[in-house]
């Protein structure tokens, strides 16, 4: 199996340690310069919407945890209402 990359414009399914799940989108990410490897996701909740940085090492050691797997845009929707 592939590992999972990530990759700007995509929607991913993020479960937390209480096996609470959340839905993020990769807004945008730097591949070079003073930012390298820092993107930016917006996370939905059904009570609102946020943005934050990452960096990509992180979202690595997600995927190696198997917490994160790539989700549709219609997922992502039913994760926010």
């Amino acid at each position: 199996m592939l590992k999972l990359k990530i990759k700007v414009g995509s929607y991913y399914g993020f479960k937390l340690s209480n096996c609470h799940k959340i839905a993020f989108s990769v807004l945008y990410g730097f591949e070079k310069g003073k930012n390298k490897d820092v993107y930016t996701l917006m996370m939905y909740t059904d009570k609102k919407n946020f943005e934050f940085p990452i960096q990509k090492s992180l979202f690595d050691k997600w995927v190696d945890e198997e917490r994160i797997r790539e989700i549709t845009s219609d997922e992502a929707l039913s994760y926010a209402i």
